[in-house]
């Protein structure tokens, strides 16, 4: 179970990571090794398989546990089994789980299945699989025209290999760099223009 919790926090960590500024995530995985990313995934698969075990294990128990409850409540006074209290039992067990499957799957994103994958593919080696030829394109494309991602490339490769995080976060950079000049010639288009008629305007 140690496994598990450290599993949990790697996962409660990468999501304070990602809703931190942006500058937070670029030096977190600037500064990773090889080896610390091979130990996170280690006790990533660790924790997911203990995370699998304990939560089968748990719905299974808070399913047979609330159906018990509605059965001694319902039963409590006589044992008279009848269409309309087996039909009542079952609808009440089905909504409550219903809605216990609702808040699950709301947690899901913060650490369940979902979130765990995303720690998976996210520590991943760049391959077809998880990046498309049209993301690492676009990466290549970003390190080519700007030093800012030509820069944190080479400080990640003179670590360790790049991962799918990397792809994200040069291609993040690249965009924000892109917004900025884009920005910039949004500002000044016109504006020669602009001067021009003002210097043909008559003075008076």
């Amino acid at each position: 179970m140690i496994a598990l919790f450290k599993g949990l926090g790697l996962l409660l960590r990468d999501n304070e990571l990602y809703r931190s500024p942006f500058e937070n995530q670029v030096a977190h995985w600037r500064n990773l090794s090889e080896q610390q990313i091979r130990d996170e995934v280690a006790t990533l698969a660790k924790a997911k398989s203990q995370w699998l075990i304990a939560s089968i294990i748990g719905w299974q128990a808070a399913s047979l546990l609330i159906l018990g409850l509605i059965a001694e409540y319902l039963w409590r006074d006589d044992f008279h089994i009848t269409f309309t209290r087996v039909v009542v039992v079952i609808g009440s067990w089905v909504s409550i789980l219903f809605v216990i499957w609702f808040m699950a799957n709301m947690f899901d994103h913060q650490a369940g299945f979902e979130r765990w994958m995303k720690a998976f593919n996210s520590r991943a080696r760049i391959s077809s699989n998880a990046d498309t030829v049209q993301c690492v394109a676009d990466a290549l494309g970003m390190a080519e025209h700007y030093p800012e991602v030509l820069d944190y490339k080479q400080a990640v490769t003179a670590r360790r290999e790049l991962r799918h995080e990397d792809i994200r976060i040069m291609t993040e950079i690249g965009r924000m760099k892109q917004h900025s000049e884009l920005v910039g010639r949004l500002n000044h288009v016109g504006e020669t223009a602009s001067h021009r008629d003002l210097a043909l305007q008559p003075a008076f």
